[in-house]
This record gives structure tokens, C-alpha cells and sequence, in this order.
């Protein structure tokens, strides 16, 4: 089994049981394209992605009593529902990497005994792609020039937001802020 948290919560705590994640490489993308009449081809205004489904197959494991069962398949629901919009998923096969998804669809439990199998299907909607555990690291800039290193190990490449606060009393002249991350 797969260790996974969804917000935070294991899902081992509710007796659920991760078997596998299924989950794209790529989100499908969508075209956008434009037919003319009358002229061959078509205009194309390049594609974007579209939103990644996820699929976990899980297994709730409960005691040997119906109301157990029941129990846990209530907690199960209670987790994963969809009115509290996106939540985080972690996994430990996965390290370092959230997903940010909804609950999106049918929970079909086939029940086994005592347990039961289901696949629970997640929306990556606004955010297609993982996000990276970020390590924030707090700087005072005390000389200049000085070089402050930002790392991510995101799935996506993306530029980091940086604030800038004068704390003294002394107006700051001559200030620069130069990007010099190349793309290769």
C-alpha cells in the first residue's frame, strides 16, 4: 500500500487503503483552432491543458462489523466531498509534490466482506500540475551585491514572487533588481 494524506489526514486513520494512483503524465490539452469557409486548413492559435483526472484505487479496510464498515465509509465520504472544494493530496511514492484536486464523480464501493473496493476520482482543475514542497528561507539582504539563491523542484516551471520591505529608516537609492535566469 501507498502512504497518502489528503489535507493533511492519512488515509490509513479512516481505514482507507491506497492500492494505486493513476495519474497522466500530461493533462489533455485543448486545441484552439478555427475553421474558415472556403480556405483550406484551419487557423491555429496553439492549445492549452485542460484539467488531469485522477483515479485512486483504494480499499476500506474495517473491523468485523457491519457498523464499522458503515463507519468508515462515512468518514471516507466526509473527506472527500466535493463541496469543500480543492484539497492536497500527498504520496509517498511521490515525494516532495502536492496535488491540488476535487473529488469529482461517483464513489462505487464493491464490497468484500468486510471491506470494500472503490476508486475515487479527483479533478485537477485550476491546477494541473503538481506543486513542489517549498522551502522558504527568510533573507536580510545586509551588503550589495548580494545573490539569493530561490529553489524549486516543481513539475512546472515557474518564477518565484519576491517582496522586498525596507525596515530601516534610511531611504534606499540606487536600487536594481536584475533577473538573470536563463531558459535553456
Amino acid at each position: 500500500m501507498i502512504d497518502a494524506t489528503v489535507d493533511g489526514k492519512f488515509f490509513k486513520s479512516i481505514g482507507l487503503g491506497l492500492k494505486t494512483h493513476n495519474i497522466p503524465v500530461l493533462p489533455p490539452t485543448k486545441d484552439h483552432s478555427l475553421e474558415i469557409a472556403e480556405r483550406d486548413g484551419e487557423l491555429d492559435f496553439g492549445s492549452t491543458y485542460g484539467a488531469r483526472l485522477i483515479n485512486l484505487e483504494c480499499v476500506i479496510m474495517a473491523d468485523d462489523t457491519t457498523l464499522d464498515y458503515h463507519r468508515r465509509v462515512a468518514q471516507v465520504a466526509a473527506l472527500f466531498n466535493a463541496k469543500k472544494g480543492d484539497i492536497v493530496f500527498k504520496f509517498s511514492d511521490l515525494p516532495g509534490r502536492r496535488y491540488i484536486g476535487r473529488y469529482a464523480g461517483t464513489l462505487d464501493i464493491e464490497k468484500i466482506l468486510w471491506d470494500g473496493e472503490l476508486t475515487i476520482p479527483i479533478k485537477m482543475g485550476e491546477h494541473p500540475f503538481p506543486e513542489s514542497d517549498e522551502n522558504i528561507k527568510e533573507v536580510i539582504i545586509t551588503q550589495s551585491p548580494q545573490a539569493v539563491s530561490v529553489i524549486s523542484t516543481g513539475d512546472e516551471r515557474a518564477s518565484p514572487i519576491i517582496v522586498l520591505t525596507n525596515i530601516g529608516n534610511n531611504d534606499i537609492r540606487n536600487f536594481r533588481i536584475a533577473n538573470e535566469y536563463q531558459v535553456e
